[in-house]
């Protein structure tokens, strides 16, 4: 049960943490020109690169604590 509470912990702390780092597009201008609409500031749009290579680290340590679970289980049993 304890594991638990500090898995829970842990999650929520995350998941606080988080929530103040996630990206949001940047404002449009307020004068859009007069050649019609025009892209706001960045036209790549938000950087992927710092949550995709945390995802598949987390997706990564996932498999191989699976796969060590596997390994470790008895085939009879």
């Amino acid at each position: 049960m304890k594991k638990f509470k500090a898995s829970l912990v842990l999650f929520a702390l995350g998941i606080i943490f988080s929530v103040g780092v996630m990206a949001q597009p940047p404002r449009p201008p307020l004068n859009q020109g007069s050649s019609g609409n025009q892209s706001p500031g960045n036209p790549t749009g938000a950087p992927l690169d710092p949550g995709t290579g945390i995802l598949l680290i987390l997706a990564a340590g996932y498999g191989l604590k699976k796969f060590y679970d596997l390994r470790k289980k008895p085939v009879y049993s």
